[in-house]
């Protein structure tokens, strides 16, 4: 963190996004306008390496398919404030200390960027109404779907009957600083009202040709419009923009996306050993990714290899003949019996191309076509697998209930030991097709006890300390 802004929501420290590419304009002042002038100014706070990632999440330790041995025992017993490993019990709020939560603090300081941009990029000294207009379209994505995400771990999953009551997060819509400003929190069905709106009146405005991965363009715009619904579980309208950005992503303009081939780049990513990769693309340079937002995970492993969580042996048995996926997990240094992920995790929470097809893909099956879905889910396999034969959608995948489960734990295996499970948990709690999955919602403890997720609130953060102390009069989840 170079610079930072007292952002009066969260009362925390947080980046005020320096440009890498505009070197006179390297953050925003909390008042005043004296600083941004020119539309590079803006275009470069869009483009901020802050402005697109964070480390260490906290959700990432919740996944279905993690485990823990006498290493993980050890730690719980001989640690009192951990949020990593309070996630992991499933406790609602590991946040048990004044300690930073990223899943708060991270897309309200993206928000008070996107503010700041919003009301003030129109009056710009250079550039052209048309690029000011693309500019705030991109910037009300952003926030749009920063909101969102913030949502995710702080409010109760989008039900119809209820959501009208059910509590989200702040929709916060100004850059102030002041620490006297009060603001209440949604309810979940105000809160994804505005987002979409937010994104349906932006989509016009945003760019139709690629400029790089950290920008919003039409074809991305659709894919976070689709994303929002499809978790909302409205299979339908997700259909209509995940379809759409599935078509603007291949016709892009200029774009270098594309599936990044496992099976033409396995030999390059292979440890001495040739047991599991440790070189391979990373998201910062991933051509999978339409737009660019990634956390990046350094607590999964320590840096002496020796794993915080370990995959689940059924999950490992999961990845079938040829999966190159697999080589994502590496050998324990601790206990033998375990596999690991290796030792950097990055994950784009936005979206990139498997993320893209596979959410396209459960809406095909679930409201629109079988067969298109299973095309989508060969095309994405094929860049997964060592052969054709390999990424074949297995036999034992009959019917469109078996194919939906099929994309589901596809999800898994892409995304394996980032979070993605818990999202998909969250969404599917009350799918009849899932009820078994909530079985499977545990993290056993070799040699000690196994915690589960026994109904959906465990999914529901309650609000953090030092967020909820400057708003006591919120109710908390």
């Amino acid at each position: 963190m170079k610079k930072s802004i007292i952002l009066a929501l969260s009362a925390i420290l947080v980046v005020s996004s320096a440009t890498s590419c505009v070197k006179e304009f390297l953050d925003i002042k909390p008042r005043g306008s004296d600083v941004a002038t020119k539309i590079e100014h803006y275009q470069g706070l869009l483009s901020s390496q802050n402005f697109m990632s964070y480390t260490s999440p906290t959700y990432f330790h919740m996944g279905e398919e993690l485990c823990g041995d006498a290493k993980t025992l050890e730690r719980i017993q001989s640690s009192e404030k951990d949020k990593g490993l309070f996630a992991f019990k499933f406790d609602r709020d590991p946040f048990q200390s004044e300690d930073a939560c990223y899943e708060w603090e991270i897309p309200y300081a993206r928000i008070y960027t996107c503010n700041f941009i919003i009301a003030n990029v129109m009056n710009a000294e250079t550039g052209t109404d048309a690029e000011k207009k693309e500019i705030l379209a991109e910037a009300r994505m952003h926030r749009a779907f920063y909101h969102y995400f913030a949502s995710i771990m702080f409010s109760k999953h989008y039900d119809a009957a209820t959501a009208a009551t059910d509590l989200a997060v702040p929709i916060v819509t100004k850059a102030e600083t002041e620490p006297t400003v009060k603001y209440e929190r949604a309810t979940v069905k105000t809160l994804f009202d505005w987002v979409i709106n937010e994104m349906k009146e932006s989509l016009p405005d945003l760019p139709d040709a690629w400029k790089n991965n950290s920008r919003c363009t039409k074809a991305a715009g659709n894919m976070m419009l689709g994303k929002v619904y499809w978790y909302m579980g409205d299979y339908q309208n997700a259909l209509t923009h995940l379809r759409q950005a599935v078509t603007l992503t291949k016709n892009l303009k200029g774009s270098p996306v594309t599936f990044n081939s496992y099976r033409n780049n396995h030999s390059a990513w292979y440890n001495a050993s040739k047991k599991y990769y440790t070189s391979y693309t990373t998201n910062g340079y991933n051509p999978e990714s339409l737009l660019l937002k990634y956390i990046i995970s350094t607590t999964m492993v320590s840096a002496t290899s020796a794993a915080f969580h370990y995959v689940k042996t059924e999950y490992v048995q999961m990845y079938g003949e040829g999966d190159l996926r697999a080589y994502l997990l590496a050998p324990s240094t601790t206990d033998a019996t375990m596999m690991r992920p290796v030792a950097r995790t990055d994950h784009n929470f936005c979206g990139d191309l498997p993320d893209l097809y596979m959410m396209l893909a459960e809406c095909e099956a679930r409201v629109g076509s079988e067969s298109d879905a299973r095309s989508l889910m060969l095309e994405y396999r094929k860049a997964r697998f060592d052969t054709d034969e390999h990424a074949a959608i297995p036999a034992s995948v009959s019917s469109k209930e078996d194919l939906i489960k099929f994309i589901v734990n596809e999800r898994t295996l892409e995304y394996i030991a980032r979070g993605v499970s818990v999202i998909d948990m969250k969404r599917l709690w009350n799918d009849p097709l899932f009820a078994s999955k909530k079985a499977n919602f545990t993290h056993p403890i070799k040699g000690g006890d196994t915690y589960s997720v026994t109904s959906e609130d465990q999914l529901t953060w309650k609000i953090p300390i030092k967020v909820f102390k400057f708003h006591p009069e919120w109710q908390n989840n």
